[in-house]
């Protein structure tokens, strides 16, 4: 059967990063709405080209293209190739990304209504992953972002931060719709520890990128050497560049001892460590990337489905998520020392860790999981 819908992304999938899990969860909502669809995604090696998973076709871009730009022009065309194929049996076509949105909405005479989802600008957030990127290429890009925002019927975004970005670029109010990053409720009787559990650590999850903050995590780290038994447990995906130096940047700070490292975890395993931590981290740093721009860190929110307390860094996007003593503690970004001393106070008392990851588990359970999200994209496809 043709498909009803099509999801395009500019992302590897299925991958152990944030980006992958709501890829999943927003293309099911769509797929169950339209009764199947079509997932365009990158693809690397160990993934098929092609496959079906229940109502879901997916098809990977195989790419050997090394430069951001010209894989997001090959994925461009891979884009366009589809929707011009079905651009008269689609009823809805959602992106996440310009490299998506462009070729849909290029496409003539199409049947099909257009939602832009949008979790990152490229424009604000390729100079943070590629110092070299011009300010004129930056323009270019978000002449082209601009064209998503005006031409989509509808806009989603996690944050309100993002839809106030947006707002303040130009884009309609009315079309935008914030719809949060959300997790799966965590049965806690039916999550063990890892059996190679430390007694006590401290978690990291998640992307290595700079805006994440994982230098500022590892020289707090630094003011914590007294305390010989508490491990960093670091589940971390990124490229391997990236992650070769922060553990050559772990030795050189001495706390090499101090860091486990789970690169590259099934989300399953991810839960285990999660629920067995003391402490979940999520030390964002002060850039445009996080202020302007905007996220919804998913790391929060699956440490919240958990009751695992989390120690955050003070913006507005986390301000979402978290109120200071009540179901988070914040503390400013990019204070090393600051974050350290967080960590002592909360280690220093169980019984307000405790209470801080009952009332976060509450506070999931009422407004952030996946179902939730779900409801509020499905009524979105519905107007359309």
């Amino acid at each position: 059967m043709k498909p009803k819908s099509l999801y395009a992304a500019f992302d590897t999938f299925p991958a152990p990063k944030g980006a992958a899990v709501h890829i999943r969860e927003f293309a099911q909502t769509l797929f169950t709405h339209s009764g199947g669809g079509l997932l365009l995604v990158l693809g690397e090696e160990g993934l098929p080209s092609w496959q079906i998973e229940g109502g879901m076709q997916i098809r990977r871009l195989v790419s050997d293209e090394q430069n951001y730009l010209k894989r997001a022009m090959q994925f461009s065309d891979f884009v366009h190739a589809h929707a011009e194929m079905l651009k008269n049996d689609l009823a809805i076509a959602h992106f996440r990304d310009p490299w998506g949105g462009m070729p849909l909405l290029a496409v003539e005479s199409r049947s099909y209504k257009t939602v832009y989802e949008v979790n990152a600008l490229p424009s604000i957030e390729l100079p943070a992953r590629y110092p070299a990127v011009t300010a004129r290429t930056c323009e270019r890009i978000r002449e082209l972002e601009r064209r998503c925002w005006q031409e989509a019927d509808r806009i989603v975004c996690p944050s309100q931060v993002i839809k106030n970005c947006l707002i303040e670029l130009g884009a309609d109010s009315s079309k935008i719709t914030v719809i949060r990053n959300g997790a799966q409720p965590v049965d806690l009787n039916q999550i063990s520890r890892p059996p190679d559990a430390p007694s006590q650590y401290l978690l990291y999850q998640g992307a290595v990128q700079s805006w994440q903050g994982i230098e500022v995590l590892f020289k707090a780290m630094t003011f914590l050497r007294d305390m010989s038994d508490l491990k960093l447990v670091m589940c971390a995906s990124g490229s391997k560049p990236r992650l070769k130096y922060l553990q050559k940047l772990a030795i050189r700070l001495n706390i090499d001892a101090q860091v486990i490292w789970h690169l590259k975890v099934p989300q399953t395993t991810v839960i285990q460590w999660l629920a067995g931590a003391a402490i979940s981290l999520a030390p964002l740093v002060e850039c445009s990337r996080n202020l302007v721009q905007g996220c919804c860190p998913l790391k929060i929110v699956e440490s919240m489905a958990t009751g695992t307390p989390v120690i955050a860094s003070d913006l507005p996007v986390v301000r979402e998520l978290l109120e200071h003593g009540n179901t988070g503690w914040l503390v400013r970004p990019d204070r090393p020392s600051e974050l350290a001393r967080a960590i002592r106070i909360l280690l220093a008392h169980p019984e307000q860790r405790a209470s801080i990851g009952a009332n976060a588990r509450d506070k999931f359970s009422a407004e952030l999981t996946w179902q939730i999200s779900a409801q509020a994209l499905t009524a979105i496809y519905r107007e359309l």
